[in-house]
C-alpha cells in the first residue's frame, strides 16, 4: 500500500505557471476533471486556482497568478503520511494537496480521491465492525488495558487515531477500529476502567462508495 505522499503523488495533473492564461486553467481542469489546479513560480508553490474562482471573481485577469489564489499552505512534504495529507485537505477544503520536496519545492499533487482509493484495499475502511470514540487523560491512556478489554470480548483492534480533545487540552480522543459491530460489551468494559466512551458508529457492509469512504475516513481522523 502507497501511505506517504511521495507514493502518492499524481504525475497526470499538471501545475500552472503564474502567467498562464484562464484558458488554459479551464481547459486542463477540464481535461484532466479536477475543480482546482496548482500555481507555480520557479518551482514554489503559489496557492490553488479553483473553477469557483474563475467563475465568481467577475474579471479576467491576463495571469492565473494575478487571482487571488486559495491553499498557499495547502501542501505536505515528500516524507509526509497519508493521514497528515487528509488533516490537510480537512482543514483547507480541496480535493488535491500539493506536495513539496524538503527545500519547499513544487513536486505534484496529491488527488483526495487517491487517496481514499488506496484506502479501499485496508481493514480500516473494508471490514466490517465499527468505531469506538473514547475520552481519557493522557497519564490513564494504555493501548495495552484498551486490547486487552477488546480481545476478551472476542473482537481485535484494526485501528487507533489519537487527537487532541478539542474541548480540553488536558484530555485524548481515542478512535478505535474494531472488527466487530455489537461493541456493547466493549464499550462497558472501558467504561468500568475509566475511559468515557463518547460515541459508535457501525460499518454495516462494504459496499461503500467513494463518497461513504471519504465520509469512513474523515470520522475515524477527525470524529
Amino acid at each position: 500500500m502507497k501511505m506517504v505522499a511521495e507514493q502518492l503523488i499524481n504525475y497526470m495533473v499538471p501545475p500552472l505557471k503564474k502567467e498562464d492564461d484562464i484558458t488554459r486553467a479551464k481547459q486542463w481542469m477540464d481535461e484532466f476533471r479536477v475543480k482546482q489546479l496548482p500555481v507555480v513560480d520557479d518551482q514554489k508553490l503559489l496557492g490553488f486556482i479553483s473553477e469557483d474562482l474563475i467563475y465568481d471573481s467577475g474579471i479576467m485577469y491576463a495571469g492565473v497568478g494575478e487571482y487571488p489564489l486559495i491553499g498557499e499552505n495547502c501542501f505536505v512534504v515528500l516524507s509526509n503520511h497519508y493521514y497528515d495529507i487528509l488533516k490537510v485537505q480537512s482543514n483547507h477544503n480541496t480535493d488535491m494537496v500539493a506536495v513539496l520536496d524538503f527545500d519547499e519545492n513544487f513536486k505534484g499533487v496529491v488527488l483526495i480521491s487517491d487517496v481514499v482509493m488506496e484506502f479501499t484495499n485496508t481493514a480500516i475502511v473494508n471490514a466490517e465492525g465499527a468505531i469506538i470514540t473514547l475520552k481519557s487523560s493522557l497519564n490513564d491512556y494504555s493501548l495495552s488495558e484498551i486490547s486487552r478489554i477488546v480481545e476478551m470480548n472476542e473482537s481485535i483492534i484494526l485501528g487507533v487515531n489519537i487527537n487532541p480533545d478539542k474541548d480540553n487540552p488536558s484530555l485524548i480522543e481515542i478512535v478505535l477500529r474494531i472488527n466487530h459491530q455489537s461493541v456493547n460489551q466493549i464499550a462497558a468494559g472501558l467504561s468500568k476502567s475509566g475511559y468515557s466512551v463518547t460515541s459508535s458508529f457501525n460499518i454495516e457492509d462494504n459496499s461503500f462508495d467513494e463518497r461513504d469512504r471519504y465520509g469512513l475516513l474523515m470520522k475515524y481522523l477527525n470524529p
